[in-house]
């Protein structure tokens, strides 16, 4: 019986130390028996939306009056695309998308009455003003109640090219509130 008894103890003191020796490490060659796993597949993507619907670019409405009766030579013809498109060029720096713009043949009145109808205009003497070089404008803007009064001038073309149309000239004259009356043409 004692022999038995330390067969037992023997077979026991075996199994726990080869419970406790370390693990054999795998040979350089050996292949793993599980296949890796597969790469996550990627979140799709969440494009974000606006929690409120932004209004899209307001519409520009232009209005361009052309001269009436004869011109000079060489200022004949439509002279509203290429007014148009250079009181565009001089209202840009300003920052504000254009709501509305009106041109007309003439000046401003003696150089100085940009907002006609509000108060008398002024006397002007010996004011000569040969038709098709003058023209005036008013532009208003979306986000703000100033408006530009922008004069447009352009020369009469000499007689060795009469063909070619002189280009306007635009003058920023003022972008302010309009004085309280005025009405935009």
């Amino acid at each position: 019986m004692v022999l038995m008894r330390l067969g037992v103890v023997m077979v026991l003191g075996a199994a726990m130390l080869a419970a406790c020796a370390p693990a054999p490490s795998p040979s350089p060659t050996a292949q793993p028996s599980v296949a890796p796993s597969p790469p996550p597949s990627p979140s799709p993507l969440v494009t974000p939306t606006p929690s409120i619907p932004s209004p899209g670019p307001a519409a520009e409405t232009v209005t361009c009056v052309p001269f009436t009766g004869q011109l000079p030579d060489g200022l004949e013809g439509d002279p509203c695309p290429s007014a148009v498109a250079a009181v565009r060029a001089i209202v840009e720096p300003l920052g504000f998308p254009i709501a509305r713009i009106y041109i007309e043949p003439g000046p401003f009145t003696c150089g100085n009455d940009l907002w006609p109808g509000v108060k008398s205009p002024p006397v002007c003497f010996g004011a000569i003003v040969i038709p098709g070089t003058r023209m005036r404008s008013w532009v208003s803007f979306v986000g703000t109640d100033k408006v530009a009064a922008v004069a447009l001038n352009r020369q009469v073309p000499g007689r060795a090219s009469p063909s070619t149309v002189p280009p306007w000239t635009a003058v920023l004259e003022d972008f302010v509130v309009p004085p309280a009356g005025w009405v935009m043409p």
